[in-house]
């Protein structure tokens, strides 16, 4: 079974938050996934939420409609099979 590809990761001020926009995004059939935030970007909070691109302007809207602003969002590089992150905002 193939592994689903994201393409941005981002970080929360609270475990609350993550989960909340995570059941938000699901519930408007967005895919995204609630992962640990990898130590190399753990801001504040342990979880966070990955995303497809495509999905960017969608998810953008609905954290302003919940009026939740993410701590980071970061692009995620892929090399092999590490990762980095590039901070986008």
């Amino acid at each position: 079974m193939a592994t689903e590809e994201y393409d941005y990761i981002m970080t929360f001020t609270s475990h609350n938050r993550a989960l909340y926009m995570y059941q938000r995004l699901t519930g408007r059939n967005i895919k995204v996934k609630l992962v640990t935030a990898p130590n190399k970007i753990n801001i504040s909070c342990t979880q966070a939420v990955k995303f497809k691109e495509i999905d960017i302007e969608i998810i953008q809207t609905e954290l302003k409609r919940n009026n939740i602003y993410p701590t980071a969002t970061f692009k995620i590089i892929k090399d092999g099979k590490n990762e980095t992150y590039e901070l986008v905002n």
